[in-house]
């Protein structure tokens, strides 16, 4: 699995980076640098081939997801940052998850389906993908997401979902509602900022 790895000053935050469909391991750093100059982070490109596209987990046509794929790469992923962890000798509770859309889908899979240590995440568009095995409490992790009212990939009922499916396991979930489709914008990125500051 590619990955890009930059070590930040002390006292920054640990930022482990997640792109949307069709990004790589740079596309999110502008917004990791605006979050925290100062941070340490580790940016991840999905293994996933569509139509020479990076996808972090198979679908087979819009929000018809590959669910075979969706476990067995998250469990690769999670040995990724596992082990880019240990080797820079970074504790998994430091990272905060920084996704966006299909990186924001497995990151939230991951805190619901998977006892990882990670705690804190910043969720750019997620949405439910249907999956609720598991009944441990998340009441250790907290979720900062955005959600818009009029995103022509992500229909509210998914975004709701999923926002439910987090309250339900006791995580501290902080939403932003926008209107501007599927993109990100300036204004989430302060709001998430805010939120980070405060952590």
């Amino acid at each position: 699995m590619e990955y890009l790895f930059e070590r930040g000053k002390s006292q920054g935050k640990k930022l482990l980076l997640l792109h949307g469909t069709g990004g790589d391991e740079t596309s999110l750093l502008e917004i990791a640098r605006y979050l925290d100059e100062d941070a340490t982070v580790l940016s991840l490109r999905g293994t996933v081939q569509e139509s020479g596209m990076n996808r972090f987990f198979k679908r087979n046509g819009l929000n018809q997801f590959d669910l075979v794929s969706l476990e067995v790469e998250s469990d690769r992923l999670i040995q990724m940052i596992t082990s880019v962890s240990e080797e820079q000798q970074i504790a998994l509770e430091e990272w905060i998850i920084v996704g966006y859309s299909n990186g924001a889908n497995i990151a939230a899979h991951m805190l619901l389906e998977r006892q990882i240590r990670i705690k804190q995440a910043i969720l750019l568009h997620p949405m439910s993908l249907g999956v609720d095995t598991q009944d441990f409490p998340l009441s250790e992790r907290k979720i900062w997401l955005s959600v818009s009212q009029n995103d022509p990939i992500v229909s509210k009922e998914a975004s709701n979902k999923l926002i439910e499916q987090l309250k339900n396991r006791q995580a501290e979930v902080t939403v932003m509602t926008t209107n501007s489709g599927h993109q990100i914008t300036i204004d989430e990125i302060e709001q998430a900022k805010k939120w980070l500051d405060e952590r």
